[in-house]
């Protein structure tokens, strides 16, 4: 395995960053979307498009996980606050959380931005938030009606039964605008969250997935020599509200004191972080997989990819700390089954980012490769996919002005 700190984040420019994050969100998407629901090891090795069965659909088709990201990027993209009387009209771009329900409610009813026309999945939470936004929009046409459907989202969904991926899973945009101001990007990914799963562990596992992509995008485009193992730091060194995130994502409070050079460190990190010490168990050098793959794929108990959200984000993680190009992880997330394209679109996120480049340059080659290719040229409605991720790096333009 190649060591974390000799692992830098790709120079690009906050333009492709965006656009190939997304584009990596829809594909990792796609290909997992026919081994979700499916048992691990109870299905061949997922390396390229395959018709989606669980919803009798054709190769390339993104699902939910796609369609909410899309929803909350345009979001962003084209929300215009009201004018004031006697003001300029405002410049279209920023956060509101009833106009991110309302284009979710959109998806939902009339299947706007979804592949196929239609929203054909959708996660139990995430559906019982829009029924009660869309009670308060007809029985109450208020200015008000906002904060009143939030505080009843928040009564009704705030508890442990309600911790699914369904917020983290589109979190991505949030990140991806904001990464100038990580403590408005922090705050923006947690409000997110809000709108359908206004649980701590949620909205946490948002706010430290957004702190992520802030620190991969803001290190992308200087000379800065930004590793992975200093993406493990960040998760180590977060000041944790939630316990359970903390006890899953975090150095236990027991462990000896850090050693200073870099080579010490990482052996540290794979000892005592427990992502990396789970990666050192069950993944040997050689490999022993005899699924074709070059990896290892972890047991279901030792790695578990549920829709539960400390699983998903979990998983994602392994995947993108276990491998050394976009491609391997990608491959490696999909192939863990049950939320296959959901711990897929959410690593592809981070990884998209990461390992951004040229599709012709040399150093781009931990991302584009053949397969990777093949994986964009079959995407169904890729031009929708790259017409959204255009809108953002069009507002993150403009942002620069302001």
């Amino acid at each position: 395995m190649v060591p974390l700190r000799t692992q830098n984040v790709t120079y690009d420019s906050a333009a492709s960053k965006i656009r190939q994050s997304m584009l990596a969100t829809a594909m990792v998407d796609a290909l997992g979307g026919p081994p979700e629901f499916h048992k691990r090891f109870s299905f061949r090795l997922v390396t390229t498009m395959t018709p989606n069965k669980n919803f009798n659909l054709p190769p390339g088709v993104w699902t939910d996980d796609t369609s909410m990201t899309l929803c909350l990027a345009r979001s962003l993209a084209r929300y215009t606050p009201p004018s004031q009387e006697g003001h300029q009209p405002r410049t279209p771009g920023g956060f509101d959380e009833r106009d991110q329900l309302e284009a979710y409610t959109s998806w939902r009813e009339l299947g706007t931005l979804s592949a196929i026309g239609r929203c054909f999945d959708i996660g139990n939470t995430i559906s019982r938030a829009l029924t009660i936004y869309m009670t308060y929009t007809t029985e109450e046409p208020s200015a008000n009606i906002t904060e009143a459907a939030l505080c009843r989202i928040r009564d009704e969904l705030g508890g442990e039964e309600c911790s699914g991926n369904g917020s983290l899973m589109r979190i991505l945009p949030i990140g991806l605008v904001y990464w100038h101001d990580e403590a408005t990007a922090r705050s923006f990914a947690r409000r997110s969250s809000v709108t359908t799963h206004p649980n701590s562990m949620c909205m946490e596992a948002c706010e430290v997935w957004t702190g992520m992509i802030v620190r991969v995008m803001q290190n992308s485009g200087s000379a800065t020599q930004y590793t992975k193992l200093d993406l493990v730091e960040y998760l180590a060194n977060f000041q944790y509200s939630n316990e359970t995130l903390q006890k899953a994502l975090a150095l236990p409070i027991d462990v000896p004191s850090m050693p200073s050079k870099a080579e010490e460190r990482e052996s540290y990190y794979h000892k005592h972080h427990p992502i990396l010490r789970l990666i050192a168990r069950t993944q040997p050098s050689p490999p022993t997989s005899n699924t074709g793959f070059s990896k290892n794929l972890p047991s279901e108990k030792e790695l578990p990819s549920s829709g539960y959200v400390l699983h998903t984000m979990v998983a994602a993680l392994y995947c993108f700390f276990a491998t050394e190009t976009f491609e391997e992880g990608a491959i490696m997330a999909v192939n863990l089954g049950s939320d296959a394209d959901t711990v897929g679109a959410i690593y592809a996120g981070l990884a998209g980012c990461w390992y951004s480049g040229e599709e012709d340059a040399a150093a781009s080659s931990a991302f584009w490769t053949s397969r990777v290719k093949k994986w964009r040229d079959e995407l169904v409605k890729r031009e929708l996919v790259e017409e959204v991720a255009d809108e953002l790096v069009r507002l993150r333009d403009r942002m620069q002005y302001f």
